[in-house]
């Protein structure tokens, strides 16, 4: 397989996490504009805010003065006669009337309306006329600063515009108020004030570069509109406008800010972001090369010592660094694997070589099970010819369970099986004559349902190593199963020797944890390879006619096998079947014990759980069988 290039890791690292540095510093630079945008945006409101305020107290203001000279006149009496004289006399009338009043006032300053006019004009400097509409003789005086006077005008046209309502003027702010009798209240006539308004709004929008305003009288008289030809009516519908509407009487002031004008960032203040998400953006490029290499350096050092591990060499070392991550532990458990990787392999040498000696000579000391099934044929068939039918019975039995263990499946037929206990138990009839006797019972309907192999067989051995006494005549075991929904049970029952209480507790506890039997094989193994060393003597050399061979078979089988057979049984129900199934024991009454076996009750149940059984049949089956 061919190698990775050293520089991989280190090219998609820096790829990977220079996109991420890039993407950071893009969307930082996205933020602080759109946040500065915001900025500016707001900026914006709270100086139009300002405008519109101080619009509306300049307009206010204005008011207030008129308010108040209006009310002026109404405190001087005799300004005020003089005045309503003055609305109802001709021009030459007035003046006789003017001069009588001097002559017979006794003060040096003779008060009249013009006076009064004169005073006004020199305390409100914004004060640009003060026109005088006669309702009697429809005549119109104007007054500027310095007295200047221009009477007898005709008023008509003038009282029809303010009827009207259309007094005002661009760039100017009107204040009409009458002038009624102090008795019977009737209007005389009336004073219009205008003030000079256009340089001093003009003054409070140029506050803001991006603000608008406009100043309306009434519904659609616009006094004053900066930009000049900007139709204000469309921006107070318009979504891209902010708009601050307030009133002043009857004067609407509309402020407008262009939302898009007012967030458009200046030149300087983009090309200063941009600058510096391009020094944060090498920066931080800076860093992803500084550690790209630094990591994939280290986790180079670590395949070159992999690479030269798989040539043989065990001695290299790894540096391990005070950074204490992940890479310094690999480097860590690395060194030690190396220490320790040449005993391993050594010791594992040795036990395969060991194992393998031990195997060969397994094979070289047992009996070709071809020859000894041939062997027992070849017997049987003499003494049928011999005439000894009861011999040749027993080996028949004796062919048949030995012939099942060559060439049957590992799954096979209930019928089959109980079969084959039918000829072990028979094999035990004849050794035990007159002191036992067996029953196999099964409904017709299980006979079919396929089992594993040889499973009633070790718990019989059981029985006879453990429960049957000899001394007695009535020795019974009784073997008959039963489907419950899908599980088959098998029972064994017998009226043997029976077992503890406490050591039936211990037996089911280990069979149903399966935990044990392993061990138990083992230790049994162990004891049973120590005891044949201690006799000195192979047990199957023994003569038959050995005395006291009943009892000492007996015991060495009891002390070697105790209970291997049903824990060995346990575990092939548990591991073909399921950890549901298995086995457990049951006291008789009065005296003996019952095993119970539990299967799944299928009819391809363990079938596709137990490999390679038909392929080791169809072997049997081509064995050199005579």
């Amino acid at each position: 397989m061919e190698k990775k290039r050293p520089k991989q890791l280190y090219l998609k690292m820096f790829r990977t996490y220079t996109a991420m540095v890039l993407c950071i510093v893009a969307a930082l630079v996205l933020y602080f504009m759109s946040a500065t945008r915001g900025r500016l945006l707001e900026n914006g409101r709270e100086e139009l805010e300002r405008i519109s305020g101080e619009a509306l107290a300049y307009a206010e203001g204005v008011e207030q003065i008129a308010d108040y000279l209006h009310r002026d006149l109404y405190r001087s009496q005799s300004e005020l006669e003089d005045l309503l004289q003055y609305f109802r006399l001709e021009p030459e009338e007035y003046q006789q009337y003017s001069l009588r009043r001097y002559i017979s006032s006794e003060e040096l300053v003779y008060k009249s309306v013009f006076y009064f006019m004169n005073q006004a004009f020199e305390a409100y400097s914004q004060l640009e006329k003060i026109e005088l509409v006669s309702y009697e003789t429809r005549q119109l005086t104007e007054c500027r600063p310095e007295n200047i006077v221009f009477p007898g005008k005709d008023g008509q046209a003038r009282l029809a515009q303010i009827q009207n309502q259309e007094y005002c003027v661009p760039g100017k702010l009107v204040y009409v108020k009458e002038v009624r009798e102090m008795n019977t209240m009737e209007p005389a006539g009336c004073m219009v004030f205008t003030f000079e308004a256009e340089e001093a709004l003009e003054k409070i929008r140029s506050f803001s570069p991006f603000a608008e305003m406009a100043v309306v009288f009434g519904e659609d008289q616009v006094i004053f509109q900066s930009p000049e030809g900007a139709d204000y009516a469309p921006r107070l519908e318009d979504r891209h406008y902010f708009v601050r509407s307030q009133s002043a009487g009857e004067y609407q002031i509309h402020a407008f800010l262009d939302e898009r004008q007012a967030a458009r960032l200046p030149w300087t203040t983009f090309l200063a972001i941009l600058a510096a998400g391009a020094a944060a953006g090498v920066i931080g490029i800076f860093f992803v090369d500084y550690y790209a290499k630094r990591f994939a350096g280290r986790v180079e050092a670590i395949l070159d010592a992999m690479n030269q591990v798989t040539t043989g060499d065990f001695q290299v070392r790894l540096e391990t660094g005070k950074k204490e991550d992940e890479l310094d532990m690999i480097a860590d458990n690395f060194n030690g694997m190396c220490e320790k990787l040449e005993l391993y392999i050594e010791k594992s040498y040795l036990e395969e070589i060991e194992r393998k000696n031990a195997q060969m000579q397994a094979l070289q000391s047992q009996i070709n099970p071809h020859f000894l099934y041939n062997t027992l044929e070849a017997i049987r068939m003499k003494a049928i010819c011999n005439g000894d039918r009861e011999v040749g019975k027993m080996l028949y039995s004796m062919v048949v369970l030995f012939r099942s263990q060559l060439k049957e499946a590992d799954v096979i037929t209930l019928g089959q099986e109980l079969d084959y206990c039918k000829q072990y138990l028979e094999l035990f009839e004849y050794r035990y004559q007159g002191c036992f006797r067996s029953e196999v019972e099964c409904p017709a309907e299980l006979l079919s349902l396929p089992i594993i192999k040889f499973v009633l067989q070790p718990v019989m051995e059981n029985y006879f190593i453990h429960g049957i006494e000899r001394e007695r005549q009535d020795n019974l075991v009784q073997v008959h199963g039963e489907k419950k929904g899908d599980t088959l049970f098998l029972y064994v029952k017998d009226n043997g020797r029976g077992m503890d209480p406490e050591k039936l507790a211990q037996m089911n506890r280990e069979l149903r944890e399966n935990a044990k039997a392993e061990r138990r094989n083992g230790q049994n193994l162990r004891e049973n390879a120590e005891a044949e060393s201690q006799n000195g003597q192979n047990p199957r050399n023994k003569p038959e006619s050995e005395k006291g061979r009943e009892p000492q078979e007996q015991a060495g089988m009891k002390k070697r096998n105790e209970s291997i057979g049903i824990h060995n049984v346990n575990r092939r129900l548990k591991a073909v079947y399921g950890e549901k199934y298995g086995i457990y024991l049951e006291a008789v009454q009065p005296k003996g014990l019952m095993v119970v076996l539990m299967a799944k009750a299928e009819e391809d149940a363990g079938k596709d759980r137990v490999s390679g059984c038909a392929e080791e049949g169809e072997e049997h089956e081509k064995g050199n069988v005579s």
